[in-house]
């Protein structure tokens, strides 16, 4: 008696089968996911589910604690790579453990740095190379704070990485502005345990004019969250263009693959402002330039020495990066930051391992 239940309430529940994937084809999965979980409710609905994954019978008497309620739920499909390309180059963490960053095997010298901008100061590139750095990444808390002065600047448009335009190479949409070159940063960083804030303000917005006093202010505040940050990364993008007004993308070729270049510029007082460290922040950038140019050759550009403070006088740490330019693609400084963050992580590692120098004293 009970095997004809058992075969009829088989075949009842190859017909609801066959009428939920009717309802998924027509469109109708809300529907069909509603009516199946008030099913789910029924004492009966719960038995025979018991019986088609145990094979044994329980009794309507028993307590509802000891059986096996399995509920089919139904998931909506994931988006195409086509809706989302964002997440097509997004740095994937396949484990919850950090990746060591490995010592730097290649480091440019002094000589090989090359130096620029309109600060006059003489600098001893070698001396504040090869001094030990101020920086101090032991303890709990964040060390490093990502932002940017100018949120906007965006990218030259692509095909799937189209963008609305609030002005000429700037965008609202943070998915496609530095911003987003911003996120793989700290997800690069990140993935190698080092923790990370990334203020995603648009500083430049309503009033492009005030940007670094608005950033200044969030400087401050997380300052006051977190005194023990040690450097503050704000990520820019260039503008370069032709003598037709043309833009121009600085590129370079790693790894087979085209990325934006990279430019590292660091604020003096030359410009009145009370800068009084400005040559850690430049020793440090020379450790960083030295570790970049070695891994990389010909990713970064020529060290900008400027006369502004750019709020570096924050941090020991502090640091303006050109990530590419108006004429480059955001793809191509995506890719660029995933390999500054790489090249950041292990100039960490060896300041920490060689008591704040790149390389272990002789």
């Amino acid at each position: 008696m009970y095997e004809r239940k058992s075969r009829r309430c088989c075949a009842a529940m190859l017909a609801v089968s066959v009428c939920l994937r009717l309802c998924m084809f027509l469109g109708l999965d809300a529907k069909a996911a509603a009516w199946i979980s008030t099913a789910a409710r029924s004492t009966d609905f719960a038995r025979w589910m018991v019986f088609l994954e145990t094979g044994q019978v329980t009794q309507a008497e028993e307590p509802a604690q000891e059986q096996s309620l399995y509920v089919l739920r139904m998931e909506p499909a994931a988006e195409s790579p086509e809706e989302k390309p964002v997440q097509e180059i997004e740095a994937q963490v396949t484990s919850s453990e950090a990746v060591s960053a490995p010592l730097p095997a290649n480091l440019a010298t002094a000589e090989q740095i090359a130096m620029e901008g309109g600060c006059t100061y003489p600098v001893d590139k070698a001396a504040l190379l090869a001094r030990p750095s101020a920086l101090d990444f032991s303890g709990d808390g964040p060390k490093i704070l990502i932002l940017h002065t100018h949120a906007t600047e965006a990218y030259t448009q692509e095909a799937g990485w189209e963008y609305e335009a609030s002005s000429e190479y700037r965008t609202l949409d943070t998915d496609r502005s530095v911003v987003q070159v911003g996120r793989v940063l700290a997800e690069t960083l990140e993935a190698h345990g080092i923790e990370v804030i990334h203020d995603e303000a648009l500083n430049d917005y309503p009033s492009y004019n005030g940007s670094y006093a608005a950033a200044l202010e969030r400087i401050q505040q997380w300052l006051d969250q977190y005194p023990g940050i040690q450097m503050v990364i704000d990520v820019h993008r260039d503008a370069v263009a032709d003598e037709s007004g043309q833009a121009v993308a600085l590129s370079a070729t790693e790894n087979g693959e085209s990325c934006a270049r990279l430019m590292l510029v660091v604020g003096t007082d030359q410009g009145g402002l009370s800068h009084p460290n400005w040559q850690e922040n430049l020793a440090n950038a020379l450790k960083l330039q030295s570790v970049l140019a070695g891994a990389y050759p010909g990713l970064c550009r020529s060290l900008d020495l400027r006369t502004e403070r750019f709020n570096q006088h924050m941090t020991p740490g502090s640091l303006l990066v050109e990530v590419g330019s108006n004429g480059n693609t955001l793809q191509q400084a995506m890719r660029s930051a995933r390999l500054l963050g790489d090249g950041l992580a292990s100039m960490i590692a060896a300041l920490e391992a060689n008591g704040g120098l790149l390389e272990a004293a002789p």
